[in-house]
């Protein structure tokens, strides 16, 4: 018994394997080996063209251009989904007729096919019969070896209970081989469906445009037409311009393709048309030849013409319910092309009119960068032509070139921004962003134009700021530089550095010390104490004269400088000359003379001053007996 299991066990095992083994070979080879229809390829093709031309005109939007535009878009976008909708009523028609005229075979399935299929499912319901009568079998055995296990002695039931428990093996065994089968029979039936048949890959292509063939129960929602961008008019900025003349371009480019994907359908529709225009007018010559025939009298012949009219009159139906339809779509396609060629003349327009626009900006934009270029050439010639000057030449170059770029800055804004609100919002941050993150340089660059204006600082001039005393060697546009001059009293000297300032020390609160536009001396004095006793009188005069004698040497050059200054300031000055004048001090009367200085002098002047005065004191015993210790010094300050 035990062994007679095993024996079926392996059958069944192998007619499962050699199952599966002929569905997993015959699956793949399902796809490559029928050989359709003329037709049927002529309608796929025609079907996969529509949907593409359709789902492409579905995806384009148009640019910012005449309100026109979205007109006809919408109005090119319900034509193409109602030639869709045609084109599929045709392909249904015409599958109905080539099933018919194939005698209630699958459309598109060959016999071979069709045979195989049908000995494939009819091997899998074989062998799941046999497994479920064998499992019907089998349950039967074990409720009478059960039956008999309960009267039998210990031995007998011993034997009837391992006989029990291999057959409820060989059942379970055959549930799980059933339920295979079963799966292999379900799968082999989907296969055949999924594969076969001109109706089943129509079904399929109507899935992908679930838009347009929406169930009846689910009630698709109406198409909103597209709207017309918000902003029709193009920006008046150049990059404005020039982007929608790209997206015009472009527009143009899938108006185009369009054109010529309607082209492409209506051809494929003319190609599937041309088989059945041909059947339908063999079937009216048909009718028309049956017609024609001399009456009949016999029943029989007449019942027959009755049943060839009737069969002429289907065919006519059907042939003309799939022919209608292509040349509805036709008619349907010709439109869109019209419709989508009055879009192609509207964008071409609006296309010249941005064009016209963008150059006549940019001829605009190239005479304004022009005539900035023109007016800088001009300022440059004038300024070499009538600025002798090397450092006010400078300055005026300088400014010219600051002149120059914010003009340009200004076309080129007004000649590529078109959102001026939007450009001053944000130069307006950005501004303020640049004045709190360069306040010291802004702030530079505005003392340099007070330090090179009218009274400002030159090159060569002494100043003195910040404690640090030195004669300017360069002004610059955001620094100044000085060389250091060290020492105390009028005796200074470089010290070999080189001091360097911001120029917005000018705005700071320390004092800024500089000489008088066109002037470069200073006051120096002698000062001697007198004796109580002594002729006051008398050695005032002969130390001023003293002084007189050496400041005759240089008076020239200090007049020059006063009349220069007279010609610079209106407040009027005295001429500077030597002044002498008591002064009551702690220890008794000082006489002080006072005597201006030339800058860069200031040392050989004080040397001859003080050799002339010693020199005079020496010859006079009178003035020497009168006069302390002279000693020579800065004039101080008041």
């Amino acid at each position: 018994m035990t062994g007679g299991l095993r024996v079926r066990t392996a059958f069944w095992g192998a007619a499962i394997f050699a199952a599966l083994t002929s569905a997993c070979l015959a699956a793949p080879q399902a796809k490559p080996v029928p050989e359709t229809h003329p037709e049927e390829q002529a309608i796929i093709r025609h079907l996969n063209s529509v949907i593409t031309w359709y789902k492409q005109l579905a995806t384009i939007n148009e640019s910012a251009g005449e309100p026109s535009d979205a007109f006809y878009l919408d109005s090119a976008r319900s034509l193409a989904k109602q030639a869709l909708e045609l084109a599929f009523q045709s392909a249904d028609a015409e599958a109905v007729l080539l099933l018919t005229e194939k005698g209630g075979g699958a459309a598109g399935t060959t016999p071979a096919l069709s045979s195989q299929a049908s000995a494939e499912q009819q091997n899998f319901a074989k062998s799941a019969a046999d497994i479920g009568a064998q499992i019907s079998q089998d349950q039967t055995q074990i409720e009478s070896l059960n039956s008999q296990i309960a009267k039998a002695s210990a031995k007998q039931r011993q034997e009837l209970t391992s006989t029990r428990d291999g057959l409820q093996e060989q059942v379970d065994f055959d549930k799980v081989l059933l339920e295979a089968v079963q799966k292999l029979s379900t799968f082999a039936s989907e296969n055949a469906r999924r594969g076969g048949g001109l109706q089943n890959q129509i079904e399929e292509l109507k899935k992908s445009v679930p838009d347009v063939f929406a169930k009846a129960s689910t009630k698709a929602a109406p198409s909103a037409p597209s709207s017309a961008p918000a902003n029709t008019s193009p920006g008046s900025g150049l990059f404005s311009q020039a982007a929608t003349l790209f997206s015009r371009v472009a527009d143009l480019r899938q108006i185009n393709q369009l054109i010529d994907g309607a082209d492409r359908v209506s051809e494929m529709a003319r190609q599937v048309q041309s088989p059945l225009r041909s059947r339908l007018r063999d079937t009216i010559q048909q009718g028309r030849g049956l017609a024609n025939q001399p009456a009949q009298t016999a029943p029989a012949s007449v019942g027959a013409d009755r049943a060839k009219m009737a069969l002429l009159t289907a065919q006519f139906k059907q042939i003309s319910s799939a022919t209608l339809p292509l040349a509805q779509e036709i008619m349907l396609l010709e439109d869109t092309q019209a419709n989508l060629r009055q879009w192609e003349v509207s964008v071409h327009r609006g296309y010249f009119h941005i064009l016209e626009s963008f150059l006549v900006r940019l001829a605009v934009l190239l005479a304004g960068i022009g005539m900035v270029l023109a007016l800088s050439e001009i300022w440059r010639r004038a300024t070499f032509k009538y600025v002798r000057e090397a450092r006010r030449r400078h300055q005026v170059l300088l400014l010219r070139r600051i002149v120059t770029a914010f003009l340009m800055v200004i076309v080129l804004a007004l000649g590529f921004v078109s959102e001026f609100g939007s450009l001053a919002t944000f130069a307006g941050f950005l501004t303020a962003g640049i004045a709190v993150a360069l306040q010291t340089v802004i702030l530079s660059v505005a003392a340099y134009f007070f330090l090179i204006g009218r009274h400002g600082v030159r090159v060569g001039d002494r100043i003195t700021v910040s404690g640090v005393t030195g004669d300017v060697i360069e002004v610059g546009l955001v620094r100044l530089y000085m060389m250091e001059l060290g020492g105390s009293g009028g005796d200074l000297h470089p010290t070999g550095r080189v001091t360097v300032l911001s120029n917005s020390v000018l705005f700071q609160g320390t004092p800024f010390f500089k000489q008088i536009p066109g002037t470069a001396y200073a006051w120096h004095e002698v000062a001697a104490r007198l004796e109580p006793s002594s002729d006051f009188a008398a050695a005032e005069a002969k130390l001023l004269d003293a002084v007189n004698a050496v400041y005759s040497e240089y008076r020239d050059s200090i007049e020059r400088q006063h009349q220069a200054l007279e010609g610079l300031v209106a407040v009027s000055a005295v001429a500077p000359s030597p002044q002498a004048r008591l002064q009551l001090v702690e220890n008794g009367v000082e006489l002080v003379v006072r005597y201006p200085v030339v800058l860069h002098r200031e040392a050989e002047i004080d040397n001859q001053m003080a050799r002339k005065v010693v020199e005079v004191i020496n010859s006079d015993l009178e003035l020497k007996a009168a006069v302390g210790s002279p000693t020579i010094r800065q004039a101080a300050k008041a």
